[in-house]
This record gives C-alpha cells, structure tokens and sequence, in this order.
C-alpha cells in the first residue's frame, strides 16, 4: 500500500473515531469540536511512513473542513440549517468552536507532516 493511500485510510478511520467521540461529548453536554479534527490528524500521522510538506498542509485544511462539517450535521444555527448559512456565518460560531479550529489546525500542520525514518543505531549504542 502506497504511502499516500495508508495516509488516508488511517486518516478516515481517525476522523470516524474523532466524530464518535464528539457525539458520545455532546450527549453529556461537553463541546471539543477538535476531537473530530485531532482524531483525522493523528490517523494521518499515524499512517504516514516518511514526511511530507504537501501532506502537512493538506491534512490541516481536511481536519478543520471535516470538523465544520461535523459541527454543521450536530449543532446547525438555529436560524437556518442549511450549510450554505453555516458557511456563511462560521464566524458566529461560540468562542470554543474558533479556538478548537485553530488547535485542530495546528495540529495537522504538526502531525500530517509525518514521521521521519528511524535512525540507524551505530555500533556504540549513540
């Protein structure tokens, strides 16, 4: 399996885990909008086998996309549910729901980059 494809499947498997646990949250009233986000993230990285720049970026811009979406199918304004006025009005969105989008973010930026490759030990244990 390529490199790229275990990137998206350990990613898709930490967003569905991420999503779960935002519901199991909310049905005790608790709001972390970044376990969705987080969850894609570390599956990502948790995929990847060597590091990536493009990766990095593009995980930060799927993990706060796929938690806006998931902040639209569980908490829609009030107004108007569509996701057309969501988008709109993300800026409206409580404080917590901004920060956890920037934790969220950052955290792709940090953990889609990948890992880099074990270092070979020398023959003195250093």
């Amino acid at each position: 399996m390529t490199d790229s494809r275990r990137r998206l499947l350990a990613g898709t498997i930490g967003a569905c885990v991420g999503t779960l646990a935002y519901w199991w949250m909310l049905q005790r009233d608790i709001h972390i909008l970044a376990a969705v986000g987080a969850g894609l993230a570390l599956g990502v990285s948790f995929g990847a086998r060597k590091r990536s720049a493009v990766w990095a970026v593009l995980t930060a811009a799927l993990a706060v996309v796929v938690s806006l979406l998931v902040e639209w199918w569980f908490r829609p304004f009030v107004a108007d549910a569509s996701l057309s006025f969501f988008v709109q009005h993300v800026a409206d969105l409580p404080r917590n729901s901004l920060v956890s989008l920037a934790v969220v973010f950052a955290m792709g930026l940090w953990l889609g980059r990948g890992r880099s490759a074990k270092r070979k030990q020398g023959g003195d244990g250093r």
